[in-house]
């Protein structure tokens, strides 16, 4: 059975990453039978350590695109079934974000539209799509078999009902039951620059905090979360298996990329996002965590800083934050069932 994934970005951004790990995951347990045969199609697909997967450059560079991409793209009635993975990549706020989103994406997306019978798009964050775009995104998305949306306005913005669902965020999916832990008494603190910088409330949280370690979720392109993050003064930077190992000790963390913080959610840490778009706050509404949600740009850093204290120090705290999430984590299978049979749909095989 040949299987496409389109719209993978970086493994070096570790969100990024995971999300087409999650795709592919998702798609070997929905076809345990098949004999796959897995292309992925990514912006930097090097960075991906994917045995046994055929991989295409999506990214054009000054000579254009890679052939053996263009190739693929013109072959897709050979593939059996095309799934875009989850993330937030179809948007155009402002001509330069509109340009990057159609030279890589939409270059995607127009062809999977020739063939959306059979094309399942994870969960996704569309949107905005300003400068007269949404037009065009909505004809193409409207061909599909199904888009997943992981937020309510995606879903109202697109109004597509016969296509779009909502669902969680894959990675909301895999947060698993917990137990209540004592945590280390050193926070850790997440951040990317936005808009150019960091906040003014990220570095006044920084100061109020004083001491904590710090966590790099991104290192590529346009994403390098290191010089911020230094910037802070952290005590130490963490590795990623300091930070995610299921089995490492509890921390209290503060994360701006919604990834750093659901990861570290699956990995069993007690977790306060600091969101700059829409996505944030849905994954964490779909948590159950609303209140631990702040807007990166505005959030109160006094506030955020006694929110983090009583994660630190109050065990009832602790106990009802975990309440929270093991009441979703009891209902994410059907959700994830749904993904499942979406694909099961889209080549016609019954579910």
């Amino acid at each position: 059975m040949k299987v496409l994934i389109l719209h993978g970005y970086s493994a070096n951004n570790i969100g990024d990453g995971m999300l087409v790990t999650e795709a592919i995951e998702l798609i070997n347990e929905t076809f345990p039978a098949e004999d796959l045969d897995l292309t992925l199609c990514a912006s930097d697909p090097e960075s991906f350590d994917l045995p046994g997967v055929s991989l295409r450059r999506s990214k054009p560079t000054l000579r254009g695109y890679d052939r053996e991409y263009l190739s693929t793209l013109g072959s897709l009635k050979t593939f059996d079934l095309i799934v875009g993975v989850g993330g937030g990549y179809l948007r155009g706020g402002n001509c330069v974000e509109l340009a990057k989103a159609l030279l890589v994406h939409g270059v995607q997306l127009q062809a999977a539209s020739r063939h959306g019978a059979k094309v399942v798009y994870l969960p996704q964050s569309i949107g905005p799509l300003r400068l007269n775009s949404l037009p065009w995104f909505r004809r193409k998305l409207g061909r599909l078999s199904r888009v997943w949306a992981r937020d309510d306005r995606t879903v109202q913005e697109l109004a597509l009902p016969s296509v779009v669902r909502r669902a969680p965020d894959m990675a909301v999916l895999r947060v698993p039951a917990r137990t209540t832990h004592a945590v280390e008494p050193t926070p850790v603190y997440s951040v990317r620059n936005l808009r150019g910088a960091l906040p003014t409330p990220i570095v006044e949280l920084a100061g109020l905090v004083g001491t904590f370690d710090g966590y790099v979720q991104s290192q590529t392109g346009g994403n390098q979360d290191l010089s911020p993050m230094q910037s802070l003064k952290p005590q130490r930077i963490l590795r990623r298996e300091d930070l995610l190992d299921a089995t490492s000790a509890k921390r209290v963390v503060v994360a701006v990329r919604l990834h750093a913080a659901l990861m570290a959610l699956q990995a069993g840490h007690y977790v306060i996002h600091l969101s700059y778009e829409r996505k944030g706050f849905a994954a964490f509404e779909d948590l159950g965590l609303k209140e631990y949600v702040h807007n990166a740009f505005s959030f109160d850093p006094m506030e955020v800083n006694a929110q983090l204290h009583r994660l630190l120090d109050d065990e009832g705290t602790r106990l009802t934050y975990d309440s929270a999430v093991n009441q979703v984590a009891r209902d994410t299978n059907e959700a994830y069932q749904a993904l499942a049979e979406s694909l099961h749909n889209a080549v016609g095989v019954k579910a």
